[in-house]
Order: structure tokens, then sequence, then C-alpha cells
């Protein structure tokens, strides 16, 4: 029900496929448990915590403002009703009313978010959004071409240079300053802020579609220099004697890593292709493998990427993530070795999963153990559990039981990451305290 489809699971749901026509009546094997569509809804109640990301910096409302503004004039460039006379390609016309009606969502939607951070990174989204619909608009009705948006391309690129030549890593607090940093380094060092106007990646030279995507790609490159300056002024305006903390990040980023290899290598013996595989249990097509599938993944050593040194403010928390997920994989790897398997045979069995990923989650932001670090973990562990409710919410028919493993084992995850999460906050930041 979920989007994240392991190897197992499509094996599932190829089995489920081929099953499709009935039971077979020659079968030894238990009818699979139906659960009810109503009973599934009413497990969702309003208990799940709304944690939003925040970033310790002082954004000014004047900015998020300026962005929404932004993406609200590029959505009144496109008109509302689109038809033959306006674009006679039908599937042109679609595609450009489809994302002209997206951007309008996202815009709504970015007003109402709770943080001042969390509205800029959701202006940002709709900005993009309502470009690629008034580029490919333009193209149509104007004669746009990718080549009348080279010279705005190159005046981003020349406010990254010189964003870029001003920055350094400076802060008060090593570990305020460093998720502050990894959110510039996010904007202007990922590649999130790379603009290449060549040929268009999905559609063909001389499709308007194509111009729009490369106006799109213009104004995620826009939005995202003109944050990542925006967090840089804020930071330094509240620093008297700004020192520069970069070698410090350095060090600590070397010392975590050497110690999660470490610790890592406890788990040597894991199979990395079935790593919820113990020996004298059975938990294969349960939650609970779900769960160790997912969570292994970034302690695969095959998976270590994350640990940059041209970025070493992400690089950070990448270290903590790691530190998270190691310790919940280990955690829930022992109480499957002592016979839990989560398996789902009831309503019950769901909401107890969902019950104890709340718990976890209230009981990490519950935790003076660095908020701030804390939070950056737990905004994305609670938009898992709301993307997985509203999974849930919209059950309409009865479903098999073994299907919903995938969202257990994401109620399970994020139990086992946020339970994990303040212990690795402290850890980060006594090696970022002490260097």
């Amino acid at each position: 029900m979920t989007g994240r489809l392991t190897r197992r699971g499509a094996l599932v749901a190829l089995g489920a496929l081929a099953g499709c026509s009935g039971a077979n009546p020659l079968s030894s094997e238990p009818d699979p448990v139906e659960l009810d569509a109503a009973a599934l809804r009413g497990v969702v109640d309003d208990s799940a915590p709304s944690l939003p990301e925040r970033l310790p910096v002082g954004i000014t409302e004047a900015h998020v403002v300026a962005s929404e503004d932004r993406g609200r004039m590029l959505l009144d460039a496109v008109p509302a009703r689109l038809g033959p006379d306006e674009i006679p390609n039908g599937a042109i016309r679609e595609e450009v009313r489809h994302a002209r009606e997206r951007a309008a969502t996202e815009l709504s939607a970015a007003a109402t978010a709770p943080t001042p951070f969390a509205r800029l990174e959701a202006f940002a989204g709709a900005r993009a959004e309502a470009r690629f619909a008034a580029g490919s608009w333009r193209a149509i009705d104007e004669g746009l071409t990718r080549e009348d948006l080279r010279d705005e391309a190159e005046t981003i690129r020349a406010d990254r240079r010189a964003l870029r030549d001003r920055w350094r890593y400076v802060g008060d607090d090593p570990v305020e300053a460093t998720l502050v940093h990894a959110a510039i380094e996010h904007r202007i060092a990922s590649g999130r802020s790379d603009i290449a106007v060549g040929e268009p990646h999905r559609y063909r030279p001389g499709n308007p579609l194509g111009v729009g995507e490369i106006a799109e790609e213009v104004e995620r490159a826009r939005v995202a220099v003109d944050d990542a300056a925006h967090l840089y002024d804020r930071l330094t305006a509240t620093l008297d004697e700004p020192v520069d903390l970069r070698d410090r990040l350095v060090d600590a980023r070397r010392r975590l890593r050497e110690a999660f290899e470490t610790e890592r290598e406890a788990l040597s013996s894991v199979d990395p292709k079935e790593p919820w595989r113990i020996e004298g249990i059975d938990v294969e097509d349960t939650p609970a493998a779900e769960a160790l599938e997912e969570l292994f993944r970034p302690v695969n050593p095959e998976r270590d990427d994350g640990w940059d040194e041209t970025t070493p403010a992400e690089a950070l928390t990448w270290a903590h993530a790691s530190f998270v997920t190691l310790a919940a994989f280990t955690a829930l790897r022992e109480r499957v070795r002592e016979g839990e398997t989560f398996a789902v045979e009831s309503t019950a069995d769901v909401d107890a999963a969902r019950s104890a990923a709340i718990e976890a989650l209230r009981a990490a932001e519950a935790s003076p153990a660095e908020p701030a670090l804390t939070r950056h973990s737990t905004a994305e562990l609670a938009a898992q559990v709301a993307w997985v409710d509203e999974e849930l919410r919209n059950v309409d028919e009865s479903v098999r039981a073994s299907w919903l493993r995938n969202d257990v084992g994401t109620y399970l995850t994020v139990m086992a990451r946020a339970r994990a999460t303040p212990a690795a906050s402290e850890r980060v930041a006594e090696a970022l305290r002490s260097g």
C-alpha cells in the first residue's frame, strides 16, 4: 500500500496477482485474514504529532512573503482556463493545465505550513512547478525558447559564485551552526542550484514543454541561491565575532565516521541482501522483515555515500542519521531474535504498531537532548507516519492483512529510529563541542 516496494515485496505482489482468480480449493493453507476497511480507517486518529521542519535561524517574514509572491506571479501568468483555442495539442494542454493545478495546490499548502522554514521549503517546490507551467505557456503564447533563458541562468550562476566566495562556516553554537550550514550546502553545494540550459531531459527539442522544463530548472536554482543567501545573512547577523568552524566540523565528521565504521563491524555477519534473516527465526514476509530491510540500507557499506568532505555540515547530519539507523536496526533485530515478528493478524496489530511509533516520537521530542538536532530527524519520521496514515484513511474496502506489512513496517522503522534519535543527537553534539 505504500510507495516503497522491496524486492521481497515485489515477489509477493506477483504472487498475489498470480492467484487473483480465487483461492485454490485443494490448498491446505488457511484462508487469508481480511481486515475491515472502516476498522482500519478508525486506527488513524488525531494522536499523531505534527513536527514540522525548523531551522535555528531567524528567517524573516518578508523573505517568505517574497517567495510566495513570486510563486503566485508565475501562477497568474498562466490562464486558469486552457482550451483548444489556447493550446491546440491536447496532450500538451493537459500537461500545462495539470502543472498549473499542482502549483496552485502547493502554493495554498505552503501558505499554511507551521514554521518559516517549512513554508520556505514548500514555496520553493511550488515555485518550480509554477515556473514549469509559466515557461511552457510562454513558449506557446510568445515563442519563448531555451536560448532566451540563458541570461537569467548566467545571472543565477554569478549570484551563486558570489555567495560561495563570501560563505564561511561561521557560527556560535556548533550544533545549530551545523544545521544552518547543512541547509546552505543543500542549496548551493549539492547540485540543487545547478543549471544546464541545453537539451531537456523529459521532452523532445521543439516541444514547448521542454522550454518549461528548463524554466523549472532555472527557478529551482534561483530559489535555492536566494534562500541560501538569506539563511547565511541571517546567521551572520547574529554573530558579534564570527568564528570559522569548518575545521571543527571536518574533525567531528572524521571522528564520527571512524566510530561508526568500528561499530558497524558488529554487523559484518548480516547478509546485506537479506538483513532480516536470523538463524532459527522465521520472519520472512512480516512487518519485522520489511523494517529490518529498510533500516539496513544506510548501514550497508555498499551504500556508504553520505560522508562527503566537500559538504562537512551535511556529512554531520548524515552521521546523525547513520547512528540513529544503526542503533534502530540493532535494537529491532534483537527484538526479532527474541521472537517478535509484529505479524498483522488484526486491526489491533496495526493500531499497536502505530501507537508505538507515535509514543516513540513524543518521547524523542520531549527529550532535552539537543532538540534542534533531534527535530532534524523527527520531522522526517513524523512525515512518514502521516504518509502511512493517509494511506489507511483512503482504504475503502477490506484488505488482506498480509498486504499491510509495508505500512506496519514503516511504523516499526519510525518507532525504532525515534527511540534511537536522542542518544545519537547527544553523540554528534558531543563530537562537535569537544573538537
